[in-house]
């Protein structure tokens, strides 16, 4: 699909209603479409509920999750991943997911490795949610879920992101060590890394310190790098308000 044609067919013809982007109120896997579709000067409704809500608007999504976006057109579009790279496809300056086949593919083994860390992290994030799919018993009636808890997400710290951010570094150091990580330009695969490694900074999961991420100087500098690119922090400061 040709930058014009995505564009096209995120933001419609003269007068049409932006795309609507129906997510929790919260960052979640929202969070990165939000930012490609600012970069990429694509407007949309950022149209968030509260938990509360999710009972009864589960069974009118057509998967029974969000995010969901709604074109111009009103064509539906689900799956974030899918969104990801349309938004980036949209970029006028063709950056966010470059047309070159070459610098595509580096972009695509980033999100793969990006999925890569979020499975890693995920058994140690939910356990402390959803025990029971893990063939525990519900929070309340499980006497070791803290301890539980607090073991497999030290053993995370301690052994996978020490991994995974080795790999992230090499890639900032194969592309420069003070750009991004695919080269010179910000791309949906910066995008997605920096929501799935900012998490470890945030301090809102137990047992995971929001000092996590200070052994990797390199980590947080290309955090800094994401934060800086006008386009990003123009939409951080556009939540601020």
């Amino acid at each position: 699909m040709s930058t014009e044609a995505a564009r096209k067919l995120l933001i419609g013809g003269d007068g049409a209603a932006p795309l609507k982007l129906e997510y929790f109120a919260i960052e979640g896997v929202a969070e990165q479409i939000r930012i490609a579709l600012s970069v990429a000067d694509v407007p949309f409704d950022n149209a968030t509920f509260p938990f509360s809500e999710w009972s009864s608007k589960k069974s009118t999504t057509k998967y029974g999750q969000v995010p969901e976006m709604t074109l111009p057109d009103g064509t539906l579009i689900t799956e974030s991943a899918a969104m990801l790279r349309l938004a980036g496809e949209a970029d006028p300056e063709g950056k966010l997911y470059p047309a070159d086949i070459a610098a595509r593919y580096k972009v695509e083994q980033v999100l793969g490795l990006v999925n890569d860390l979020n499975r890693a992290w995920q058994p140690s994030l939910y356990i402390g949610m959803r025990p029971q799919n893990y063939g525990y018993p519900p929070k309340d009636e499980w006497p070791e879920a803290d301890a539980t808890i607090e073991k497999l997400r030290s053993g995370f710290l301690a052994n996978h992101l020490p991994r995974y951010m080795g790999y992230f570094n090499d890639l900032i150091n194969e592309a420069g060590g003070d750009k991004f990580l695919t080269g010179e330009n910000l791309t949906i695969a910066d995008i997605a890394a920096y929501q799935g490694i900012r998490y470890f900074t945030k301090g809102v999961a137990d047992y995971v310190p929001k000092e996590s991420l200070e052994p990797f100087p390199e980590i947080l500098a290309w955090i800094s790098r994401v934060e800086g690119h006008p386009k990003v922090a123009a939409y951080k400061a556009s939540k601020a308000k």
